[in-house]
């Protein structure tokens, strides 16, 4: 049969057998002081299967359930499983252990060994040594050894790596489910048997009862010396440690699954069993817990104290804490809970309580029973009792107006014999003996056994009555819900300082034995009115709700209160100090259901609404029972270790290690923090302040968490303080630097280097500017030297032959009137083919550019008609596919043919001239020969001379892109080679343009 089968069979029948056989009795709920608090899956936790349980020394409570290992700080659990750790390879934790060093141990159904330390978890499987994956426990010895047992083996943890013990060397194999270390350092291993290891020959012992009782479910030594096993069929005791074969020794509980066993710090032995519920065993008497009353489920799967004290129990159905309790909750025998409506401290006997439903109890051993009236009164709504200096019992009634008991028997009174209303909630006696009587409509005074009526026309502030006082000084107080009445030598006095509570419900009065008065009221907290003072103590946020329903002080000087939310206790000095000081911390004790209340619920409105014993003890109605606080029981005071948990910026966590650097982002932060109070969390109050940042603190109540927008980058300080309301005084800090970054933007290198572009884009531009200004003035310069060209080429030179001419027609006039008649005609011509070639070097840019044959045809002209002029021949060539050229540079080129030939003609003096194109290669060459006198090319450069033609030549040729050479020798004739690349001038058309544009 398979293990696992064979193990559920052996439970099952177990748990049948257990039916079956006599048990503790199980106790009530009332008669063992603990509160208990259930958690289930609805209330946070993954599944209801709570196997184990653990504390780390942070505080933090662990429970490894079905569903994932969780982590709670008293008010939040965070679950950890396959989802959110890789670590995790199966989320049902059986076994939780945190060893001496803080770390904590976790062992999975399947999924191996786990560690958790320093934040960060960490899986021990098959390549560290361990075989099988159901760690059933995990142990440390004293020596600080670390034992895992599974479901096939024992192993030891050495290093990082675990080795199997059993199994060799003479071990019995065994399946683990408990490991304990007795007094004499011998290690107990139960499964399947008892293995015992001393360090010598290891024993081994089953029984040979039955395979349920081998099954050793659990292992303990308590600090009397006692050795305890449980197996699945029950429970052994050995008062002495183990010595021999245990299972001859007899079982102390027959017949019940006993899982699991602790010890807690007071010396009880809590016992945790497989569907009979827990025991627990101190003073050599068992009590037990069993489901629905004591525990949520009758499977206890695990037991732990904690360092508070609370005892912690995981079942099948949920988590359970059982805390010390100091408050108890009584009801009718039955344990049917009894809404109360007052209770009263009866002089000659036990207190008397009256319930909602208007039946009258008296408190006897600890339980409410019927107080007996005669019969005609028993149907009765009695709302209060009041017990006058004669000795005769009032009885205030729900509609039916007062009944006075006495020794000569029994009298009714209703608004038929003049009392004010028939809805009674107060009574008081004064120091004449009168009998006061607070009702829903009005004040009655009762005296001489007649009724004197009080209303509003009377000067009641209001003629809804909720309390009634007679002060030290014998004059009546009357809380009404529309303020506060002071009732002195026969009439209502007015007082001028009590005007603050006019419209305010007044529910409490007590005066202390200083005179003071205190008043509670139902939504404006306590007010105290000493020395015709008034003050508003202002503890709204402290005391758990700012509705006062009852007023009372023990012998030990603590004012006590109940409202709606609990109660609470502080001391009277330290609330009048705080009316002197509103900067005062005052420590306050409250109670709630952590500390054993059935409820927060106290009820008030018809007085009284709780007493306090002779012993001290307090009494308060509530809406399940009467409830009973014990004013001497301890409490904790000291505040818990405040923890930041975790930083969001921007939606993401920031790991927590030492500064935290966040950012760039848009400035939202939240920081979680807590402060782990396991028991009462609620009594926990928070304040945080973020250096560099807030004005102050921030006072948060019960908030853990911090919220922040658009926070500004730079360093900061976060600062949170944890206290608790039983003594502010005490607290603790926990402080977390953090950085936030800026954006790229926002950093001084980024905005040295926006100062360094702007201030380079400053200089680049006023560089710009210049050099614009450079070549604007460089433009001029070449426009100037242009317009001297094309003046020296066209107006100069046609001048020039102009003049010539006419010099020649004036000397010709003597001798031969034709030829000086022709001279002049050719001057004329001369003239108007100067101002054409002006009129066209002033317009050649906007022409549009010509082909290459018109180039040819132009430059053809032009040598042909130089010819004539001069009767000079000029003979022309041209080879080459033509290529055209724009406008300007066309009429350039024009211009230093023309140049070139007007020099040789003006100063060579030659026979014959020569001009040759050859287009080649996407170059245009061009020779121009003569064969005159020559010269020497030297002088070109000499400053001796104007030579404004060569110059204006090599210019032209210049601004072309190409190169200009004179070859020259004196008698020899002249050579003038111009070479200009075809392609660059290509770009020359759109140059001209804009220089034709500015």
């Amino acid at each position: 049969m398979h293990p696992v089968l064979l193990r559920a069979l052996l439970v099952f029948a177990a748990v049948v057998s257990a039916a079956a056989q006599p048990l503790p009795k199980p106790a009530s709920p009332e008669s063992v002081p603990y509160s208990r608090r259930i958690w289930q899956s609805a209330d946070g936790l993954p599944e209801d299967f709570a196997q184990s349980l653990a504390q780390t020394p942070d505080g933090y409570l662990w429970i490894g359930t079905s569903g994932g290992l969780v982590r709670f700080d008293g008010i939040r659990f965070t679950v950890f499983n396959p989802q959110n750790e890789p670590a995790f390879h199966d989320e049902s934790i059986y076994s939780l252990l945190t060893s001496a060093d803080g770390t904590l141990w976790a062992g999975t159904e399947g999924g191996g060994l786990i560690r958790y330390r320093a934040g960060s978890f960490r899986a021990f499987g098959p390549s560290e040594g361990l075989t099988n994956g159901f760690v059933r426990v995990v142990f440390e010895d004293k020596d600080r050894n670390l034992w895992v047992g599974t479901d096939d083996g024992l192993f030891r943890m050495r290093g990082e790596s675990l080795v199997r013990v059993d199994g060799r060397g003479g071990v019995h194999p065994v399946a683990v489910h408990s490991i304990c270390q007795d007094r004499q350092g011998r290690l107990l291993v139960g499964g399947g048997g008892l293995l015992i290891l001393d360090g010598g020959k290891p024993a081994y012992y089953t029984s040979g009862e039955s395979l349920a009782d081998s099954s050793i479910r659990t292992i303990r030594q308590t600090s009397d010396g006692a050795l305890w096993i449980g197996t699945i069929s029950g429970l052994r005791r050995f008062d002495h440690g183990i010595a021999g074969d245990p299972f001859a020794t007899p079982k102390i509980i027959r017949d019940t699954n006993v899982d699991f066993l602790a010890e807690s710090r007071r010396g009880a032995l809590w016992i945790g069993t497989y569907g009979q519920g827990l025991m627990r065993y101190a003073a050599g008497r068992f009590v037990r817990f069993i489901a629905p009353s004591s525990l949520p489920h009758n499977n206890v799967l695990s037991i732990f104290e904690d360092a508070e004290d609370d005892i912690w129990v995981g079942t099948q159905g949920g988590l359970m804490r059982m805390s010390p309790s100091a408050a108890t909750t009584i009801t009718t025998a039955d344990g049917i809970p009894q809404s109360i409506n007052t209770i009263y401290r009866d002089p000659q006997g036990p207190l008397l309580v009256a319930a909602l439903n208007g039946r009258l109890f008296q408190i006897a051993h600890q339980t409410l029973e019927p107080f007996r009236l005669p019969s005609d009164l028993r149907a009765l709504p009695i709302r209060n009792a009041f017990r006058d200096h004669a000795g005769a019992l009032w009885l205030g009634t729900d509609g039916q107006g007062v009944v006075r008991l006495d020794k000569n028997g029994e009298a009714r009174y209703t608004m038929k014999q003049g009392l004010v209303n028939d809805f009674v909630r107060a009574f008081c006696e004064d120091g004449d003996g009168n009998i006061w009587i607070g009702t829903d409509g009005g004040l009655s005074r009762w005296r001489n056994r007649t009724f004197q009526n009080f209303t509003g026309k009377d000067g009641l502030a209001y003629a809804s009555i909720r309390d009634l006082l007679v002060d030290l000084d014998g004059s009546l107080w009357v809380a009404t819900d529309g303020g506060l009445s002071h009732w002195r030598d026969g009439a209502f006095a007015a007082e001028p300082r009590l005007a603050r509570f006019l419209g305010e419900k007044i529910w409490a009065l007590y005066q202390d034995a200083d005179g003071g008065l205190w008043i509670g009221t139902h939504g404006a907290g306590l007010f105290l009115f000493k020395n015709g003072q008034l003050a508003q103590l202002r503890i709204q946020r402290i005391l758990p709700s700012d509705k006062i329903h009852f007023l009372s002080e023990s012998p030990d000087g603590n004012l006590w209160m109940s409202g709606p939310a609990g109660i609470a206790s502080a001391s009277r000095a330290g609330l009048e100090e705080l009316a002197h000081d509103p900067s005062h911390k005052l420590a306050v004790r409250v109670y709630s259901t952590s500390d054993g209340l059935s409820t927060n619920q106290m009820n008030g409105g018809v007085q009284p609404a709780g007493t306090t014993a002779a012993d001290g003890g307090v009494w308060c109605p509530s809406t399940k029972g009467v409830v009973h606080v014990e004013t001497d029981a301890p409490f904790l005071v000291s505040a818990p270790p405040v923890l930041i948990e975790q930083v969001v910026a921007d939606g993401r966590a920031v790991p927590l290690s030492g500064e935290i650097r966040t950012g760039p982002g848009a400035g939202k932060i939240e920081v979680h923090y807590t402060a782990i109070r396991l028991r009462s969390p609620e009594r926990t109050r928070f304040k945080y302040w973020m250096e560099g940042f807030d004005p102050e603190w921030t006072d948060a109540g019960q908030r853990r968490i911090a919220y922040y927008t658009n926070l500004p980058t730079g360093n900061y300080r976060f600062h949170v303080v944890a206290y608790e309301l039983n003594d502010p005084r005490h607290a603790t800090e926990q402080v977390l630097a953090l950085r936030w970054l800026p954006h790229f933007y926002e950093t001084h290198l980024f905005l040295a280097v926006c100062l360094f572009a702007a201030g380079s884009a400053a200089w680049g531009g006023y560089r710009l500017h210049v050099r614009n200004l450079g070549k604007r003035f460089a433009a001029v310069l070449e426009e100037r030297n242009r317009l001297a060209r094309e003046m020296h080429d066209t107006l100069i030179q046609g001048c020039v032959g102009v003049s010539a001419l006419l010099e020649a027609a004036s000397s010709a006039q003597e001798v031969s009137p034709k030829i000086s008649t022709e001279l002049l005609n050719r001057a004329r011509n001369e003239v108007r083919a100067t101002v054409d070639e002006a009129r066209l070097a002033v317009w050649n840019l906007r022409r549009g550019s010509a082909s290459g044959e018109d180039m040819v045809s132009a430059i053809s002209q032009l040598a042909q008609r130089i010819g004539l002029e001069s009767g000079i021949p000029v003979r022309f060539e041209s080879s080459g596919s033509a290529s055209p050229l724009p406008t300007e540079a066309e009429q350039s080129l024009l211009m230093l043919i023309r140049e070139a030939l007007h020099n040789a003609l003006r100063h060579a003096g030659p026979h014959e001239l020569s001009v040759g194109l050859t287009f080649v290669r996407r170059k245009l060459q061009v020779e121009i020969r003569d064969n005159g006198c020559g010269f020497d090319p030297s002088v070109i450069d000499s400053p001796n001379g104007p030579h404004y033609g060569l110059i204006g030549m090599r210019e032209r040729v210049s601004k072309l892109g190409g190169d200009f050479r004179i070859a020259s020798t004196p008698g020899q004739g002249t050579t003038v080679k111009l070479t200009i690349p075809i392609a660059r001038l290509a770009g020359l058309e759109g140059g001209a343009e804009v220089l034709r544009k500015s």
